[in-house]
């Protein structure tokens, strides 16, 4: 990472005249990295009942045995869409480059939409952002929606804490971190611009972090805006990878996680972070306890002490504690089942 200052002042974005206003206003990029069509038919109705459509729908297949095609023609009339197959699937050995190559797809709208194959946006979604750019003046780089979890017949099954009305980079990432604010990829809107100035994603294997990075750069100087108005609704199934919790998953999670910590205490490059994350490392630690063996610890505490996440002597407590830290997470997990 090269620090938040390296991406500050390159990019300003400012409205000439009003008609210049209204043409960037009116170009939005929908991007849908494609691979599981179980829900995908429900994402599109969803697109298709948007109360606004000045939006086209990008979806990049990523080489899948299902029928998408079928699907896509369905809607053809409804929806302006843009579809490609891609004959190499990048997602399962990096799903930060299939999401690159299907942002690849656009043709430079300047507002960009990384959205899902299984998730829904509520019917006032495009209209609610189109309105509140217009408010703003286009004065954030990074919108986001508020979010609603929903099952596999989707009915809302819990309900996140919702976003002020602007958040910094810093305190999203300190509430992200510490689990007092939940954050799924596919709420937000960000401009191209300082997409491309910042680097687009962070890289992070299972892109474990790499989209709370990438908020948390795109967001550096002004914050995230939220709107009001409608809802994303995220779905929870069990081929989300967040609940996973198979020890060779985990511990490429773990492992993607110092990457990420490491990542945040350069970019932000400031001793209240550098302690925070040290606290955020323990929750991750005792979080995944329950997965992970003694012996595998170890070689995770050697990674944290080589990143400077951890101290030896942080790392040695750890490993000194660890088997009454699964106790107490175990005794922890049956009390609150």
């Amino acid at each position: 990472g090269k620090g938040k200052n390296a991406t500050r002042g390159k990019i300003s974005v400012s409205f000439k005249n009003n008609e210049e206003f209204e043409r960037l206003m009116k170009k939005l990029a929908i991007v849908i990295p494609a691979y599981k069509v179980d829900f995908f038919e429900t994402v599109l109705f969803s697109l298709a009942q948007q109360t606004c459509k000045d939006f086209t729908v990008y979806i990049g297949e990523d080489c899948s045995r299902d029928d998408f095609k079928s699907l896509i023609e369905q809607y053809s009339k409804q929806l302006d869409i843009v579809y490609r197959r891609f004959e190499v699937n990048f997602g399962g050995h990096d799903l930060v480059a299939q999401w690159n190559r299907c942002i690849q797809l656009t043709q430079n709208e300047p507002w960009l939409w990384l959205f899902s194959d299984d998730d829904i946006m509520g019917p006032r979604c495009v209209e609610c952002f189109f309105n509140t750019i217009a408010i703003d003046n286009g004065a954030f780089d990074i919108y986001h929606f508020d979010v609603k979890i929903v099952d596999c017949e989707n009915q809302i099954v819990r309900i996140p804490t919702v976003y002020p009305s602007v958040i910094d980079s810093e305190t999203f990432y300190r509430r992200k971190a510490s689990a007092r604010l939940d954050s799924f990829v596919v709420e937000y809107i960000f401009l191209r611009d300082i997409y491309n100035c910042t680097g687009g994603f962070q890289h992070f294997d299972l892109a474990w972090g790499s989209d709370i990075a990438t908020w948390v750069k795109i967001g550096a100087d002004k914050g995230i805006k939220t709107i009001s108005g409608d809802y994303v609704y995220w779905r929870k199934s069990k081929k989300n990878i967040t609940p996973n919790m198979d020890n060779k998953m985990v511990l490429r999670k773990l492992t993607a996680d110092i990457e990420f910590t490491h990542w945040i205490n350069e970019f932000f490059h400031k001793s209240s972070v550098y302690r925070f994350t040290k606290y955020a490392f323990f929750r991750l630690v005792v979080h995944y306890s329950q997965a992970i063996s003694k012996s595998q610890i170890r070689l995770l505490l050697d990674k944290a002490v080589g990143k400077n996440i951890i101290s030896f002597n942080d790392a040695f407590i750890i490993n000194w504690t660890y088997r009454f830290i699964q106790l107490a997470k175990r005794v922890k997990d049956v009390l609150y089942f």
